[in-house]
């Protein structure tokens, strides 16, 4: 009798002791004992909306459900807890489930066309849009989202009315206007979009994407520095794409010659994200434009670690050995550009070049004439070749590569006529 007492004692104990720690480790739980559903319901919307706690929201709506499976606004905030979480395939099952428990549950209806957008369900998103705007024709955003879907599917004029009743219900939607600025970019028509995203601007200072699409329409109308502002102040405003953005206008000052300005941009890029092989590329390019050898060189090692197969890196450090007189290190780089692509002619050529200026003409003959092979009309090769014949006394050959050269380029074959008959 008293060890039956005894394991009773235990057995209670241990219930008190794991009652106490659920109350500790799940006080959302905790709180709840005793509370109606409805008081329930907006604790966990305030944890949603308030808190952005989307766990703890999460595991109060799930509660719910699981004492009333047919509540449909948990199913609701559910759905809207996995998009806010950027999983639309989990949402799309509860913005469904509500609507299976309340056909006409509108803002249902609306995300669940958001979440077909975000998963390239566009005809079904057409057709959740049209249910919406059926239930509540005066439903801006429903509009709006109507429009996007057309645009998705390249209804433009569709799109374009769509984007119009979301602003005569709704004058300060920025949104609208915005997509009305890509429609009008996608058919030809840059100065409505130009317009529409500036009256978006207005009401939305910080819209980065409008000021990024205002940028590349200015890009595209060679309005060179307009793009150049707009694009900056989409990079601030999308610091998250930053990097891109400065790569554009990077992109923008090399076609209109201003390498400096260039090099600043790309440098921008670079500090937004290390791993940007492209801006290092081309910072690359700039800086041996500039003459500015061991940036070059140490930018494009910078791309051969982020990307060892990245195109004509190792030719281009190559010439920046060169140019600096480090001629031995040129060779070594020039081979490796072509162990990379064997058929490329140009590094043929540059060791061709390079095996010159070391005075070693038998390797720069070799040079020369595989870049014949591979291109027997290689203007530069036929005259290199012809120097390097002359250097080894063999002024004949010379000759002929001045006869071959006549039929390419006439000038460059009285250089090399000049040379063997000085």
């Amino acid at each position: 009798m008293d060890r039956f007492i005894r394991t009773i004692s235990v057995y209670l104990l241990i219930v008190l002791i794991m009652t106490s720690l659920s109350l500790i480790y799940f006080p959302i739980l905790a709180q709840a004992i005793n509370q109606t559903t409805e008081e329930i319901y907006f604790q966990g919307v305030h944890l949603l909306e308030i808190e952005k706690n989307y766990e703890g929201a999460l595991q109060i709506f799930r509660s719910i459900l699981d004492d009333n499976p047919d509540y449909p606004e948990a199913h609701f905030q559910i759905g809207n807890i996995y998009r806010l979480m950027q999983q639309p395939e989990k949402s799309k099952i509860y913005y469904q489930n509500a609507l299976n428990l309340r056909p006409n549950y509108l803002s249902a209806h609306y995300y669940l066309g958001i979440v077909e957008l975000d998963l390239e369900e566009y005809d079904n998103a057409l057709e959740t849009f049209k249910e919406t705007i059926r239930l509540e024709p005066e439903f801006a955003e429903a509009h709006y989202g109507l429009g996007l879907t057309f645009l998705k599917l390249e209804q433009f004029f569709l799109a374009i009315d769509s984007f119009q009743q979301a602003l005569k219900l709704k004058p300060n939607d920025f949104q609208s206007l915005y997509g009305l600025g890509i429609i009008y970019k996608q058919i030809g028509e840059e100065q409505k979009a130009i317009q529409v995203l500036n009256q978006a601007l207005e009401i939305k200072p910080d819209y980065g994407e409008a000021f990024y699409e205002l940028g590349m329409l200015y890009q595209a109308l060679e309005q060179d520095q307009d793009a150049v502002n707009a694009l900056e102040r989409a990079a601030h405003y999308l610091p998250k794409q930053a990097d891109r953005i400065f790569f554009q206008i990077g992109m923008i000052y090399k076609k209109i010659g201003s390498f400096d300005k260039a090099i600043e941009a790309l440098e921008r890029a670079v500090k937004n994200n290390e791993e940007f092989v492209d801006a290092y590329y081309y910072l690359g390019w700039f800086y041996n434009w500039n003459r500015q050898f061991d940036k070059a060189i140490e930018a494009y090692e910078k791309v051969i670690s982020l990307n060892p197969d990245y195109p004509d890196v190792y030719y281009n450090i190559g010439w920046a050995y060169g140019e600096m007189g480090e001629y031995l290190k040129a060779v070594k780089t020039f081979q490796r550009a072509i162990e990379k692509t064997p058929d490329d002619v140009d590094s043929y050529y540059a060791l061709g070049w390079v095996y010159g200026k070391l005075e070693d003409y038998e390797e720069a003959k070799k040079a020369f004439q595989e870049t014949i092979r591979l291109e027997p009309d290689y203007i530069y090769a036929h005259y290199g070749l012809g120097v390097t014949f002359l250097a080894l006394g063999e002024r004949s050959m010379a000759l002929e590569e001045y006869k071959i050269l006549k039929g390419l380029d006439q000038n460059i074959a009285d250089l090399l006529f000049k040379q063997i008959y000085p």
